[in-house]
């Protein structure tokens, strides 16, 4: 029955990786559910804390707190900040930064640190908020943030995360990491109050007899 409404596609590769043994592989992808619901908390403090951290630093360096107006975003970007705006007034709600920031996705504050804005955002100014250690490290922050918004969206599709290539224990070692880069206080409250060591270090419960389908009952007549 699990099968019918999961798909036996998506059930394949915890098929797999369960030898064949259906019961093993449920297990496995409740699994992947309980971990992916505890990734995606820790994700979204590092999303807002990065983009707290950018809009604070530019709002500073280029006096205004609506620095993506005075700014030379790139087309794409442009669009995003345009599409926020559209989104905010379609609530309705006033138009305020505060707002048109929470709005923007965490792809948009990824591109800020793509090779397109070194010159004019990561020298400049983006690179203070990064210790001193990373202040030259720019493809090196480019490609952590890259690969957890990647893990971000497949969290948010509901792809796998275990039973693959990815790691989760690393990818919650890079999430920590990324938020200590910018705030070590931030870094311990996260962790602290989220839930993903005690997920992750959960045993699968033992093999037990599946419950049985209840059967179908036929229409009085």
């Amino acid at each position: 029955m699990i099968e019918k409404y999961v798909s036996s596609e998506r059930l394949a590769a915890y098929m797999s990786y369960a030898r064949g043994d259906k019961w093993v592989a449920v297990r496995l992808y409740e699994r992947n559910t309980e971990i992916s619901e505890a990734l995606y908390g820790v994700i979204q403090a590092l999303e807002v804390t990065l983009r707290n951290a950018i809009h604070r630093c530019l709002s500073k360096a280029l006096g205004s707190d609506q620095w993506y107006e005075t700014f030379s975003l790139e087309e794409s970007e442009r669009n995003a900040v345009d599409e926020a705006k559209t989104k905010v007034m379609e609530r309705p709600a006033p138009l305020t930064p505060g707002r048109i920031v929470a709005e923007l996705k965490l792809g948009f504050w990824v591109r800020l640190f793509s090779h397109a804005y070194d010159k004019t955002l990561w020298v400049p100014y983006l690179r203070e908020i990064f210790p001193l250690k990373l202040n030259n490290s720019r493809t090196l922050i480019h490609g952590r943030l890259m690969d957890l918004k990647t893990l971000r969206n497949r969290i948010a599709h509901h792809d796998r995360i275990t039973c693959g290539k990815r790691d989760p224990e690393k990818d919650y070692a890079a999430i920590m990491d990324t938020i200590g880069w910018i705030n070590k206080s931030m870094r311990d409250w996260v962790l602290s109050t989220n839930c993903f060591r005690e997920r992750f270090d959960k045993r699968l419960p033992k093999k037990t007899k599946p419950v049985a389908e209840p059967a179908t009952v036929s229409p009085a007549k």
